[in-house]
């Protein structure tokens, strides 16, 4: 039985090794495609100051939109975020609280969350989110943005090692980070994002259309109706 025990058990680590392996391939191969054929994620602007104070049609449901509402609340606001951003980071840790609490769970406003990551360690982190269920969507993003440097550090096991805390095995996460079809709708709707609503750089938030800048938190409230 010992015996048994022994080669079992070895398969099973190269299983792992493997897999892993197979995962770490995927990440090179989609952050060098990425890095070729997006411009968009390439060019990882953070001065946002020219963007215009209002963008028509940026409030209308988009594919790919990830939503927090209760009840009919007459306001939304909508934020586009990159899970490497330092200064989304901030956001979350500041202010996304006080939003939550005293807008959102208060049925004041339609909160919308809107992936546009920035460089390829970004993008790996948004598709992650994207391929667990939807009610765990904004968990991984809590914690892709209050742990990030943590996980930016360990590189491509920081990535593997939040997709298995929230549930993704190996296959799994190798399955949606080959994800062709979500690479595609992410990159359309950052194109439609700098294209049509002019952004460039994160975070951006609309209240009721118009963007906050400063982004503070007094300026959110001066748009609420």
């Amino acid at each position: 039985d010992s015996l048994w025990d022994f080669i079992n058990m070895n398969r099973k680590n190269i299983f792992l090794i493997a897999s892993a392996s197979a995962i770490t391939i995927i990440l090179v191969m989609l952050f060098s495609s990425l890095n070729n054929d997006s411009q968009l994620i390439d060019e990882n602007f953070q001065n946002i100051q020219n963007i215009p104070s209002s963008s028509f049609g940026v409030e209308r449901e988009l594919e790919g939109d990830h939503i927090i509402s209760f009840g009919e609340p007459k306001n939304t606001i909508i934020e586009y975020a990159s899970m490497t951003c330092p200064h989304c980071s901030d956001f979350h840790g500041n202010i996304f609280p006080k939003i939550k609490e005293e807008l959102i769970d208060t049925g004041k406003v339609k909160y919308t969350f809107r992936d546009f990551p920035l460089d390829p360690f970004a993008m790996a982190g948004t598709m992650i989110a994207n391929c667990v269920s939807e009610d765990k969507y904004f968990d991984v993003i809590n914690v892709l943005l209050k742990t990030q440097q943590k996980w930016i550090e360990k590189g491509y096991q920081g990535i593997i090692s939040i997709a298995k805390n929230f549930g993704l095995t190996l296959s799994e996460t190798e399955q949606c980070l080959g994800n062709k079809e979500l690479i595609k709708l992410i990159e359309t709707n950052m194109s439609l994002a700098s294209n049509s609503f002019g952004i460039t750089g994160t975070p951006t938030v609309f209240v009721n259309g118009k963007k906050i800048q400063p982004l503070e938190y007094e300026n959110i409230l001066n748009e609420i109706k």
